[in-house]
């Protein structure tokens, strides 16, 4: 009797994000969260600069089965949670 396992796409895809988003130098020892919506994924947390923000989306938008990245992340100059101010 053969046994069948089956895979938790949500799982699986959580796995993939986590592994992105960990490997990825920048964003690694960064403040980042995700929650995975259906098919979209929204980031949210804290990093050191608007370069890490997009490398996250970046990162997590090349996995297969993501279609749509929300990202939430607040980019700051330090790491103490505050907000940078754009001159912009």
């Amino acid at each position: 009797m053969s046994q069948h396992i089956s895979i938790d796409h949500a799982h699986q895809l959580s796995e993939l994000i986590s592994q992105a988003i960990s490997t990825s130098v920048l964003v690694a020892n960064q403040n980042v969260q995700y929650q995975i919506e259906q098919e979209q994924v929204v980031l949210t947390g804290i990093v050191g600069s608007y370069y890490a923000k997009q490398l996250a989306q970046e990162s997590v938008s090349r996995i297969q089965g993501v279609r749509q990245v929300d990202n939430r992340l607040t980019v700051t100059s330090d790491q103490t949670g505050q907000p940078t101010l754009s001159t912009h």
